[in-house]
């Protein structure tokens, strides 16, 4: 082999040492046992929640976990994590090992480990981002707030609720009781439902039929939803589904009959076939749409999950809730004939980890603002809220090389200068011998 080859395969095999050392020393890890996560409270039937999170030493990309059973979900799967004004990290639903909730609307019963009666027993995972690099030490909570369903079951049942973390906490017992049986005796509309998650701004507004064997929907049935003028909210026209657009509106979990299959445990499998609809019409104050194909003769509630609202008079929020949401829904059969018609005024729970912070929305100012003065001289430029900067910022991926290069360069400039210096003791010697 050339002297020549022999220093190149030296400068790569030490150039690919660096690397690695580099890489071994920053890569992510499991700190799982180096934290302290340590669940604080798990009160009404394990809707709310709240747990400490503390560590030293953490780096980007480092992750623990902790095991929540029967207790509620974090809403949209995952939080931010905050230390004195930054985000540090963000806590997320990593697995799901068992939803008793979700068991409901299955129609194939099923009897292993993960069928018996509960919420939803799942996975919590804290991942750091580059900011918890600026603390040696630091302390955090998460407090949680969200519908937690249980598993519909044919007999009482008593349930766990428990948070595995560094250490264990167990709340209440949840006791569950027999669901009751539906008949429906005719069709009509059942109660509109409505949610706000203050995790992600997310919302939904759930208008309700209840189907009875005795007159199963047509083809061609519509559903009409008018907002009152004096409701604290409006339709939002942009995120609600759009005209045209078909969806389904669910086979709730409540339309269980004496035939409702049920498993060894007691949970029923109510599952069934959706209705199909399509949107006809949508304004902030108004949606109209349409049922697109026959249903089956069955008892059963059927709800869609289509639109958004927007608050519109937050001095209605109170108790994390938004109150007098009102407004005028109406069943039309295909010949135009009004099968059902409703006056409601419901209210929305907020749910999340910033209810309160959420519930302090107010009524916009009624009064018009006084334009701006034209500023004298030329203004700088206003730098993006937090949240707008992220969005507007093209970051490239976190490869790992950032760290490394630390290594890298130096290697490389100190294996040139020895290149050099060799080849030129190599040239000086040959001048020599000639």
């Amino acid at each position: 082999m050339k002297f020549k080859n022999k220093i190149l395969i030296f400068i790569l095999t030490v150039l690919f040492s660096a690397v690695s050392f580099s890489s071994s020393t920053f890569a992510a890890e499991d700190i799982t046992g180096r934290l302290k996560i340590e669940p604080k409270s798990i009160k009404n039937s394990g809707r709310e929640w709240s747990i400490d999170i503390s560590g030293q030493n953490a780096k980007e990309g480092d992750w623990a976990t902790f095991r929540a059973e029967n207790v509620s979900i974090i809403p949209g799967g995952k939080v931010d994590l905050n230390y004195k004004g930054d985000k540090i990290g963000e806590i997320l639903v990593d697995k799901k090992y068992s939803d008793g909730h979700e068991l409901n609307y299955q129609s194939a019963v099923r009897n292993d480990d993960n069928t018996k009666p509960g919420a939803t027993i799942w996975q919590g995972k804290i991942v750091f981002n580059k900011n918890i690099e600026k603390y040696t030490n630091f302390e955090a909570s998460i407090s949680n707030d969200n519908i937690n369903r249980f598993s519909y079951v044919n007999r009482d049942v008593t349930v766990e609720t428990k948070i595995i973390g560094s250490t264990t906490l167990k709340g209440e017992d949840v006791k569950l009781t027999k669901q009751p049986l539906i008949n429906l005796s005719k069709t009509t509309l059942g109660q509109t439902g409505s949610l706000f998650n203050s995790n992600n701004g997310g919302s939904t507004f759930e208008p309700t039929i209840l189907q009875s064997r005795n007159e199963p929907v047509k083809s061609g049935t519509r559903v009409k939803i008018t907002i009152n003028e004096d409701s604290s909210v409006r339709f939002d026209d942009q995120k609600t589904y759009q005209v045209g657009k078909i969806f389904y509106l669910t086979k709730l979990r409540e339309s269980i009959t004496a035939s409702t299959p049920v498993n060894n445990y007691g949970v029923y499998f109510a599952g069934g076939p959706s209705m199909e609809a399509k949107m006809i019409s949508l304004s902030k104050t108004e949606i109209v749409f349409e049922i697109t194909k026959d249903m089956p003769a069955t008892d059963g509630v059927y709800r869609a999950f289509m639109a958004s609202i927007d608050v519109v008079d937050g001095s209605n929020i109170r108790n994390g809730k938004i109150e007098n949401i009102k407004h005028n829904i109406q069943l039309i059969a295909p010949d135009g004939s009004i099968i059902d018609e409703k006056n409601e005024k419901i209210s929305a729970s907020i749910i999340g980890s910033n209810v309160e912070t959420y519930a302090k929305i107010r009524k916009p100012e009624t009064e018009p603002r006084k334009p701006a003065p034209t500023p004298a001289q030329p203004q700088p430029a206003i730098e993006l809220p937090k949240d707008e900067a992220l969005e507007a910022k093209v970051q490239a991926p976190n490869t790992g090389f950032e760290k490394s290069q630390n290594l890298i360069i130096p290697a490389f400039s100190i294996l040139g200068v020895v290149t050099i210096l060799f080849f030129r003791k190599k040239i000086e010697i040959k001048a020599i011998i000639l």
